[in-house]
């Protein structure tokens, strides 16, 4: 499987929160970026097996630049297993989920964050409550059978009892799939002050809550911030999570090919110029070596549900998970019950996180890099 990325950089508002790559959106510098992307899809000789287009905000973009954007996407939307597209209330209308649907789009994730005016409110964000259950509503309505909702959470002075009424809302929706973020704030946030207000018992109780209680909804977690109805996990997300291949494509974008990771410029306009020179907008690049490439499988798989099977990661890396791993290192991550051995008539088999665990993915996955 090879994923493809597409980043649509523009937004109407730049929340506060937001640490990725955006600007505002500018009809004219649009037209000329989509135009420039075209080419590079063009020029595309891979096989893809799964699109995903986010940002920014791809549904600021009017209607017709949409539409005729899409329309250089035909082929690759025609052999992609899962299309997903990314949306968020304000800007989503009903001619455009029309559209992405006739183009072949097929998943939609919907950017919500939050039923609670007072946390959309202090997350910057430009829709209401009311605004946000109405635009899932019509998604479905209008024929979309795989939608996603993002829904942030551990705000400055939240607590369990206001994320369980919210979660419920959340649940009557016609979703399948449910992206649960804690809240992370920058220092170059301009949030980035109320950090001291916010309890980690707090947002560690939430945690625990969200793994406990969806599960018993039928959204069952299989990445540490992903949950999803049995068959709607994200193909494009376990791309990453499983480290194999994906290309990007946009300004700030990643690809990881052939072993070779590369960053593009962090710039419309640089871009479109590097572009239209002929010239490289690549502007990071580090080759991985074999020994590499294992480590950072493992630092991967282990934010899965699932962990590490040692068979297939030996299979897929050529190497002996014990060669990435030191036995006492996990062992004493397994003494403190942030992993569990994965056993077969007494035989171990791999490992995986407990839910403990998955409150320090980061520390665990740093043991492998």
């Amino acid at each position: 499987m090879r994923g493809l990325y597409i980043h649509i950089p523009f937004c109407r508002k730049k929340c506060p929160y937001c640490d990725f790559y955006s600007i505002p959106y500018d009809k004219n510098l649009t037209s000329q970026y989509l135009d420039i992307l075209s080419q590079e899809i063009e020029s595309l000789n891979k096989s893809i097996s799964t699109l995903y287009i986010g940002g920014g905000t791809p549904t600021v973009l009017d209607e017709s630049l949409l539409d005729v954007f899409l329309k250089k996407l035909g082929k690759i939307l025609e052999k992609s297993k899962e299309s997903t597209i990314e949306a968020n209330p304000e800007s989503l209308t009903k001619e455009k989920i029309k559209l992405f649907l006739r183009r072949g789009i097929n998943r939609i994730s919907i950017g919500i964050q939050s039923l609670n005016e007072k946390k959309l409110k202090f997350l910057g964000r430009i829709h209401s409550q009311e605004e946000a259950v109405d635009k899932v509503v019509e998604a479905k309505r209008l024929g979309f059978d795989n939608i996603n909702v993002d829904l942030i959470y551990g705000l400055p002075y939240e607590n369990l009892e206001e994320l369980k009424k919210e979660l419920k809302e959340i649940l009557k929706l016609p979703i399948t799939h449910l992206s649960c973020y804690m809240l992370t704030l920058e220092e170059t946030s301009p949030l980035y002050h109320y950090s001291k207000d916010i309890s980690e018992e707090e947002v560690a109780r939430m945690y625990r809550f969200l793994m406990e209680y969806l599960p018993k909804r039928g959204f069952f977690q299989y990445e540490v911030s992903n949950f999803a109805k049995r068959g709607y996990h994200s193909r494009h997300n376990i791309i990453y999570w499983e480290n194999k291949e994906y290309i990007g494509i946009g300004a700030s974008s990643v690809s990881y090919i052939d072993h070779i990771r590369i960053k593009r410029v962090e710039d419309v306009r640089r871009y479109i110029r590097l572009i239209k020179e002929k010239k490289s907008p690549v502007v990071f690049e580090e080759r991985l070596n074999s020994f590499e490439r294992a480590k950072e499988t493992a630092a991967l798989n282990i934010r899965m549900k699932k962990g590490i099977n040692f068979s297939e990661f030996e299979k897929k890396t050529d190497f002996n998970f014990w060669k990435i791993a030191k036995k006492r290192d996990i062992d004493r991550l397994v003494k403190r019950g942030w992993l569990r051995y994965r056993k077969r008539k007494e035989k171990v088999k791999g490992i995986f996180p407990t839910s403990q665990g998955f409150l320090f993915v980061d520390e665990v996955s740093s043991l492998f890099v």
